[in-house]
């Protein structure tokens, strides 16, 4: 069977909560940012379960991302790849998918558990901390495999999450794939997922941005990457340009949508940029903010895997799933069977 939608990512089952501030300064972390966890940040995952009231919920910014886009799309128009391992946590996020309508492919190792996300709710600001565990034993040749490349090959659109090139055999995917889309021309969606991956992995970032379609991201992350990049400008459309006029490997020019919070959105083709006002909402209605970014891609991709490649288009799309997102806990959707009046754009 081909999907139209395929995405790639580190499967990660989210824990949260809405902690302290001193639980942020303790470990060290910043109240809007996403880092990988590293030997300090261990027992942060068993602290925050024994001392707070956690919500688990099926995550992983692109697996998020891929549910999001269903929503707008037929039946089974969507897949996702990733490693997990055999285990409870794996089997819930399973489920999760599969209760969005969003088919998964998993490579299970033994080798470690199931992935997980420490999301650290404080006001509208929400810090990711992950413990990739199983996520980064994902295996630079499961992709190559006979009946998953032929996944590969049946789709016509895919969007992998920055996040993955932060280990080898997800990196080593995100160059097949893209390097697939490109010479096929087909789109290819990156998302550049967090500040860090621009500061300690350039290199494999720039080296799959290359061969990319479309580049989502928020301003955050658009000045990380100026200030690595030594562009020395922090004004967003600016770099929305830029990130747009960066080497390509095909003669499509590059889409760059850079999100902004509460603030205008961001769209860049060349030298030509857009703004587009996000949906007010009164803080009284915001339940959530986490899982926000990747509703907005999910919306987005929903539109573009149409065909329906005009930027308004997809930023109005996005605008509304993120909107149903931030009144609900974590990065969920309505139920399948509350999936009616879906709008169009």
């Amino acid at each position: 069977m081909a999907y139209t939608l395929l995405g790639m990512e580190n499967p990660l089952l989210d824990i949260q909560c809405r902690p302290s501030a001193e639980l942020l300064q303790k470990y060290k972390l910043k109240a809007n940012d996403a880092i990988l966890a590293d030997a300090s940040h261990q027992p942060l995952y068993k602290e925050i379960v024994d001392h707070y009231d956690v919500t688990y919920v099926a995550g992983g910014a692109a697996q998020n991302t891929l549910r999001g886009a269903q929503y707008f799309l037929p039946p089974k128009s969507t897949i996702y790849l990733g490693c997990v391992s055999d285990d409870e946590y794996g089997d819930r996020m399973k489920a999760a998918a599969e209760a969005d309508g969003l088919t998964t492919n998993y490579e299970i190792t033994k080798e470690a558990p199931t992935g997980t996300c420490a999301v650290l709710i404080t006001g509208h600001d929400r810090s990711l901390v992950a413990n990739l565990a199983a996520a980064e034993k994902l295996s630079g040749s499961y992709v190559k495999k006979p009946e998953n490349w032929k996944l590969v090959e049946g789709a016509k659109y895919y969007y992998f999450g920055g996040f993955i090139i932060s280990h080898d055999g997800g990196y080593e995917s995100a160059k097949t794939v893209s390097q697939y889309a490109s010479d096929n021309n087909k789109v290819f969606a990156l998302n550049l997922s967090a500040p860090f991956l621009s500061q300690f992995f350039k290199e494999r970032l720039d080296s799959v941005i290359k061969n990319t379609d479309v580049l989502f991201g928020n301003e955050d992350e658009a000045r990380t990457y100026s200030q690595q990049a030594g562009w020395d400008t922090d004004d967003v459309e600016v770099i929305a340009k830029k990130l747009s006029q960066l080497e390509k490997g095909n003669s499509r020019p590059r889409l760059v949508v850079i999100t902004q919070g509460a603030g205008d959105t961001v769209t860049a083709i060349g030298d030509q940029s857009q703004k587009y006002p996000v949906i007010k909402v009164d803080d009284s209605d915001i339940v959530d903010t986490n899982g926000a970014g990747d509703a907005f891609c999910g919306g987005f991709m929903g539109q573009y895997a149409q065909g329906k490649h005009d930027p308004a288009s997809g930023v109005k799309s996005g605008h509304y799933l993120a909107n149903l997102v931030i009144k609900a806990v974590g990065p969920t959707y309505p139920p399948m069977g509350q999936r009616t009046n879906i709008p169009t754009f």
